[in-house]
Order: C-alpha cells, then sequence, then structure tokens
C-alpha cells in the first residue's frame, strides 16, 4: 500500500483523528487510555509549539486510515513525531518515511524523537527501517483512588492548593518546575512566559488541581492534576517536583496523596501518570511505594548520530 493523497485535519476532524488513534493504540495494548475528541483537538495544534496534523490516505481510498503530527519544540530544537495509523495498515516504514521528509523539509537540523508504545512491534520496525532505535523507556502508571493511604505530615510542611490566576502563584509554581526538573534527562529551560503559554493552552487544565508545599512559608515542591481523562473517571497526574534541596525528604509523597485524595474527591475511580524508568530521582520507587503499578509502557526512540541534548537541558 502506497500513500497517494495527503490534507491537513480541521476541527471537524477531531472525532475521526481519535477513532483512528484508538484504533492503532488498543490494537497492541489494551491497557492504554483512550483519546477523546478534546485531547484530539490539543494533539493537532501541538503539544508544545503550533503544528498541524496531516491526514493520509492509502491506495486512493475515500477516508484517511493514518496521521501524522511533528509536534515541534523550538526550546528543544526537536521533533517529537507521532504515527497513528489504522491496523490493516502494514507499510509503516513507508509513513516513517513520510515523516522524515516531512520534518527534514521544515527544520533539517533538527532531531526526531519518536514515540511508540513498546508494544508497538509494527511501528517499530517501521521507525527501524530508517536507522532509529529505543532512547528511553517510560511507564503509564495507575492506581485505584480507593486505596489512597493517609496523607503524610512532613515536619514544618503545609500543603495547599494554590489560584492560577495570581500572577505571583504562577511565577512560584514556575519557580519549582525549572528547580525541580534542572537535572532531569533532556530537561530544556522555558521563560516564564513561554511556560505559562504551554500549560494554559492544555484544554484539560484543572484551575483548582494544582498543590504546592510550603517549608516554613518556603515553596519546595508542586503537584498538578488535570482532566485529561474525565471521560473514563481517571484523574491524572500532570506533573510531580519537589525543589532539589527538598527532594527524599517525604515531600514528594505527601503531594502525592493530596492530590490522589483530590481525584477521588472529583468522583475518579483511578489516577494515573506517566514516569521516566531511568529518572534517577527515584521517581519510580516513590510511586510504587504510594500504590501506583505499571499498565502500559512506551519507548522514546531517536536515530544514533543526530544531535544528542545535554543532561539538564
Amino acid at each position: 500500500m502506497k500513500i497517494t493523497s495527503t490534507r491537513l485535519a480541521t476541527q471537524a476532524d477531531a472525532q475521526a483523528i481519535a477513532d483512528v488513534v484508538n484504533a492503532h493504540e488498543l490494537s497492541v495494548d489494551p491497557a492504554t487510555s483512550v483519546m477523546s475528541a478534546e485531547s484530539a483537538l490539543d494533539f493537532m495544534t501541538g503539544y508544545v509549539d503550533p503544528t498541524v496534523t496531516h491526514l493520509l490516505s492509502m491506495d486512493g481510498e475515500s477516508g484517511f486510515s493514518a496521521l501524522v503530527n511533528l509536534h515541534p519544540d523550538a526550546v528543544r530544537a526537536r521533533f517529537f513525531p507521532d504515527i497513528y495509523a489504522m491496523p490493516h495498515l502494514t507499510n509503516v516504514e513507508d509513513l516513517a518515511l513520510w515523516t522524515i521528509e516531512l520534518a527534514e523539509a521544515e527544520q533539517p537540523n533538527w532531531p526526531m524523537w519518536p514515540g511508540v508504545n513498546f508494544l508497538d512491534s509494527r511501528l517499530q520496525a517501521g521507525w527501524a527501517e530508517h536507522g532509529f532505535e529505543s532512547l528511553r523507556r517510560y511507564f503509564t502508571m495507575r492506581m485505584p483512588t480507593s486505596t489512597v493511604a493517609s496523607i503524610r505530615q512532613v515536619t514544618d510542611v503545609q500543603i495547599r492548593a494554590i489560584d492560577i490566576s495570581d500572577p505571583d502563584h504562577v511565577a512560584t509554581w514556575h519557580a519549582l518546575y525549572q528547580d525541580s526538573f534542572s537535572k532531569h534527562f533532556g530537561f530544556a529551560p522555558r521563560n516564564l512566559d513561554k511556560w505559562r503559554e504551554l500549560i494554559f493552552g492544555e484544554s484539560s487544565l484543572d484551575p483548582n488541581g494544582v498543590f504546592v508545599a510550603f517549608k516554613n512559608g518556603i515553596a519546595v515542591g508542586y503537584c498538578q492534576c488535570n482532566d485529561e481523562y474525565a471521560e473514563e473517571k481517571k484523574g491524572q497526574i500532570a506533573s510531580l517536583g519537589v525543589a532539589q534541596e527538598h527532594q527524599g525528604t517525604g515531600i514528594g509523597e505527601a503531594l502525592l496523596q493530596v492530590s490522589i485524595t483530590y481525584c477521588a474527591a472529583k468522583g475518579y475511580e483511578t489516577v494515573e501518570l506517566s514516569v521516566d524508568t531511568g529518572n534517577e530521582s527515584g521517581a519510580l520507587k516513590l510511586y510504587e511505594k504510594v500504590g501506583f503499578t505499571p499498565e502500559s509502557s512506551w519507548i522514546q526512540m531517536h536515530r544514533p548520530g543526530d544531535n544528542f541534548p545535554k543532561q539538564g537541558g
């Protein structure tokens, strides 16, 4: 099968895009979370910088059966492409090549880091045909909200929700994010305006779901919940960070427990998060301690020899 036509997606395609994404993912991993039409709108416009989604038809078919989004990130000078194709398509190496050519036409010096479900041998092989290999593995972890333990008490630490309409509160949150992740793999610092634009551009943002830990009045950690999977009665912890100086003191555990309790109060039956399995901060062990278990996983791929990020950005 060959690519015979392409067009750019519009908002009217959101549900059809979600259907293709879900057909692709569920065919290899029944435990994966499904994409809603609302989430598809975020996908279409780009997770970081503005972009477009390309819809591809094969062998003259009337509709589309595959889609591509490059997901550019100008701060990292990198593409994070996604390919989704209906399960009957076997020529995903052609889709990968089309995506590579598209990226090279837009930014010839940017490397590409495709994301692929760990169980998706079809798409992994398609990228491998063009020299890509596994770089990093991530888990999606879940737990029932009914099993959250009582909130850990840490000496001199108070946790409370912040008002994200208050610029000072947002600046505090941003500073915590920058500090917490500064040593993480692939981190790239973003200034406050760019970071705020990224966070507030998400349709799943929960304005009441950002919690900050204060130690003797100083902000030392945060946890952000969102409503990405509200239709499935699942809460999501989008981000958790503890300032470098205060890591390993129980603050992360307390923030997690506060956030899970919050998700339970909203009626969510489970809560999920993602974690880099190579994270040296001990995040995976913390999540397991609190009660999360891996449900599915995905890998970031890269092409050896492409520009590689410096540790810490």
